[in-house]
């Protein structure tokens, strides 16, 4: 409503401009569920330091490794963190049941999260923890949620990851999850502990220098905190590693990184193609949580023209702000992403059961994991070799003439 005008002079009235935005989510809040000295069981809560996970849940390496990963994801680069304290039966190992009521808890307490890690809690098996990873990643599938996989401690060389690997993924939703080999030596810890939560660090310092786009390993990956690995990995044996979608931590110049960038389907022959790297499938969740949040203003509106003009103006202003900060692979525009929603994604049978639809495809950054150089040797420029003179041609007198 316009204001009353009661005297001559100058009016000014707010209007909205109807223009509708997209904002992109976070990328690495990271779920910690494991084993803890103190804090209140099955209480989502948010950590933005390791001093206030000290304050809450103690440091107590008697209770598992929950301490160390947080301690080594905030070392690494992790900025904000969600901690879920769990026990067995009698104050014991949790079991698979212990880890469901936390993620029940999680879906009802928790507005978004990223990553998730399960820290070893003291006493568990291997065969225990490979038990929890196909629930875990059935969660994180429905949370629009990345898993990092521990391996197991009974893996000493990478012929064990690669032939362990196989069991290790029956039952997980393998493009949802990604793990890595050999296990760490951090400096606060005299044993090795299991890399998800330096991993979930690193991902998290990434994200924030480059964009969720980039892979989180290479030169820009460096391992903080650690004094070594557990093992060592070189070229030949990382080859081996690779063609199983195991990531390898390796040892360069006294430097460690990360060097690997696959999913668990990104293994040899595995007919996975789109989500075969890490990078790819964390875009994917970040486009697809993005549009969950940002188009809530889609909800009850008039299902025409005009509301489908609304949704592609603020889906294409958001895909061309990432396209020009690099997330897309394509030298214009048209070659990186497209947005469609008319009458041809939502059909008059959509609108009658209430429904819109949003088509929207993107080009991956792909990590180059191969680097070929093709490199020729040419003969060295030699001087061109000297011609012999030509001889002179005389011109012969003009017919009927005589020389004198």
């Amino acid at each position: 409503m316009p204001a009353r005008l009661r005297y001559p002079g100058v009016y000014v009235e707010e209007t909205s401009s109807g223009v509708k935005t997209i904002a992109g989510v976070p990328t690495s809040i990271t779920l910690f569920v494991g084993m803890a000295r103190e804090g209140d069981f099955n209480r989502p809560t948010n950590i933005y330091g390791f001093g206030e996970f000290e304050q809450i849940f103690g440091v107590d390496v008697a209770y598992g490794e929950m301490a160390l990963q947080v301690k080594q994801f905030f070392l690494n680069g992790g900025s904000e963190a969600i901690v879920v304290r769990i026990e067995g039966s009698g104050g014991g190992t949790p079991e698979l049941a212990d880890y469901e009521n936390a993620y029940s808890s999680v879906e009802s307490e928790v507005d978004t999260f990223n990553l998730l890690t399960l820290p070893r809690g003291f006493g568990q098996t291997d065969d225990q923890r490979q038990r929890l990873w196909g629930v875990a990643s059935v969660f994180c599938q429905r949370q629009r949620v990345f898993l990092i996989v521990d391996p197991r401690g009974d893996w000493q060389t990478p012929a064990d990851a690669a032939a362990g690997i196989v069991g290790l993924r029956t039952g997980v939703v393998i493009d949802h999850a990604g793990i890595y080999w050999p296990r760490i030596l951090s400096v606060s810890g005299a044993l090795p502990i299991d890399p998800s939560g330096t991993i979930a660090g690193i991902m998290s310092r990434t994200d924030a220098q480059r964009g969720v786009w980039k892979p989180p390993a290479g030169r820009n990956a460096s391992i903080l905190g650690v004094t070594g690995l557990e093992h060592q990995v070189i070229n030949a044996e990382h080859d081996t590693m690779n063609r199983q979608g195991v990531n390898a931590l390796q040892q360069f110049a006294g430097s460690l990184m990360v060097w690997g960038a696959r999913t668990m389907a990104g293994f040899e022959h595995s007919g996975e193609h789109e989500y075969r790297y890490i990078s790819v499938r964390r875009t994917a969740l970040f486009l697809e949580e993005s549009f969950f949040r940002g188009l809530e203003f889609a909800r009850f509106e008039p299902n025409g023209e005009h509301l489908w003009a609304q949704i592609r103006s603020a889906t294409s202003a958001f895909m061309q702000n990432l396209f020009q900060q690099g997330a897309f692979q394509g030298a214009k525009a048209s070659d990186a992403w497209f947005v469609r929603c008319d009458s041809s994604t939502t059909t008059q049978s959509d609108i009658d059961r209430g429904r819109v639809n949003l088509m929207a495809g993107f080009a991956p950054m792909r990590p180059a994991e191969f680097v070929i150089l093709k490199v020729q040797q040419s003969l060295a420029s030699q001087p061109a070799p000297k011609s012999a003179p030509k001889p002179t041609r005389r011109r012969a007198p003009p017919s009927g003439l005589r020389r004198r």
